[in-house]
């Protein structure tokens, strides 16, 4: 008895082993393609589409990139950071925002 037990236990598992088999090897989804275009000929009619208005660029999200518009140089800016760097407080090191 105890060896039909056995025999239908090792049947059960290696069904139950190959069932979860996968693939080992990653195979691509674009391996086999061939592109039958030279990336110049890809760019130039990319660049035909979009001046025609035949193509969309990007889904449209509702938010829409706005950059603010300001007089002054980079260069300022950036004399502005480094002197806001330089007089940094740190304030106290036990304090919850220190460094922050």
């Amino acid at each position: 008895m105890n060896v039909k037990n056995l025999i239908a236990a090792v049947a059960v598992f290696a069904a139950a082993g190959s069932a979860f088999a996968q693939q080992t090897e990653f195979v691509a989804p674009d391996a086999g393609f061939q592109s039958r275009l030279t990336r110049a000929e890809v760019r130039q009619d990319l660049a035909q589409a979009a001046s025609e208005g035949a193509f969309v660029q990007r889904q449209h999200d509702g938010q829409d990139t706005v950059y603010a518009a300001s007089s002054r140089s980079r260069q300022d800016v950036r004399a502005e950071a480094i002197q806001a760097a330089s007089n940094r407080h740190y304030g106290d090191v036990n304090d919850t925002y220190f460094g922050g």
